[in-house]
This record gives structure tokens, sequence and C-alpha cells, in this order.
């Protein structure tokens, strides 16, 4: 595998999107353990939003690997914000409970990213961000994250969790913040490596 050079990244906002399974928080994981590596994890928050999806509902959907976590296993210094949220989709038998269970999700989120504006860090990274967008607004969010120099944000941005309510106003919202983010790296997409090369 090619040498990356990850400095790049810093002063940049990058949004890495893409359906179920493509890679994503993956890709946010190499980021940040590649500025991990060079001494930037004091200055790094993960806001992990990814949801806890029990196994025998994901696998029951043909959707193994869903809602995986950006824990920054080694990185002790790295700030990590994360709370116990459950898949609206998945969890729901209808879209009023899905609406209902996303309302609840957002109120928990809006309370970790008060945590992170009282971090003191600049280098942020958000896993699993459209799930803010099932009830909360992109233009807060962008809001949230205004003192970060340096975002790597993740989200959801397809078509296997289905239609509905909820997936059209998380749609809706993720559309606004690719609009709002100077860098985007669709998933499956251009190698990670050659990204970051031409940032």
């Amino acid at each position: 595998m090619a040498r990356i050079d990850f400095r790049p990244v810093l002063g940049k906002k990058i949004l890495i999107t893409g359906d179920v399974n493509t890679g994503k928080t993956r890709a946010a994981r190499t980021v940040l353990e590649g500025l991990c590596g060079l001494d930037f994890s004091p200055r790094i928050a993960v806001v992990d939003l990814a949801p806890e999806v029990p196994e025998e509902i994901a696998i029951g959907r043909g959707l193994k690997g869903v809602g995986g976590k950006l824990f920054p296993q080694g990185w002790p210094k790295v700030a990590y914000f994360g709370t116990l949220l459950r898949p609206p989709r998945l969890s729901s038998k209808s879209d009023r409970e899905a609406l209902a269970i996303a309302a609840d999700n957002r109120r928990k989120i809006d309370r970790l990213f008060a945590e992170f504006q009282s971090s003191g860090r600049d280098i942020l990274f958000v896993n699993d961000v459209s799930m803010y967008l099932q009830a909360g607004t992109a233009e807060r969010l962008l809001g949230y994250w205004r003192s970060a120099s340096t975002v790597v944000a993740n989200g959801y941005y397809g078509g296997k969790l289905g239609t509905g309510a909820l997936s059209a106003r998380e749609t809706t919202g993720m559309d606004k913040l690719i609009k709002a983010f100077p860098h985007n790296l669709r998933m499956p997409g251009k190698p990670l490596v050659q990204f970051l090369s031409e940032l």
C-alpha cells in the first residue's frame, strides 16, 4: 500500500459518504490513526454517532456490518464522545415510531456536541453524521463545529436502508452537508490515498 501523507487533511473540511458497507468508517479511521501517528491526538475529538445495531436484526435484514464505531483504539489522548443511540429504521415498525426514536437520538447527540464544544479540541471526527439529520438540521450541525479547524465526517447516503419520511429528511440534510463541505469523498470511489493527495 502506498504511503499516505495525512498532513494535507489539517485545516480542511472533509465529508465521506456512501451506502451501507462501503468503507466510510474504515476511511475515517485510517485518517484518524494517521493524524494520531503524527502526534495530533491531544487536539483530536471523536463524536461517534454510530447506533447500537443488534446483530440478529442486521443479519436478518442483510445489513451485517452496519453501524461501525470509530473508537480511537490505542490513542488515549483522543477525546471520545459517544452515547447509546438506536437505529430508527431498524428498530421500528412505522414511520411515526422511527421519527420518535430519531428525535430522542437528536437530544442525546446535542449533548455530545455540547461536550465537544467544551473540550477545546480543534480537530473533529464525526462518525455516522447522518444519524443527526434524521431529526436535526444541517444548519445546526454545521454550527456545532464552527470552532473546529479540521473536520472529517462520514455519513450514510444511499438506498439500502429504504425510504420513508425519515429517509427523505436524512437525504435532504446530507445534500446540504455535501454542498457545505469543500471536500467530498463518495464511497466506493477513488482510493483514499489519491483523494488525500489531491487536497
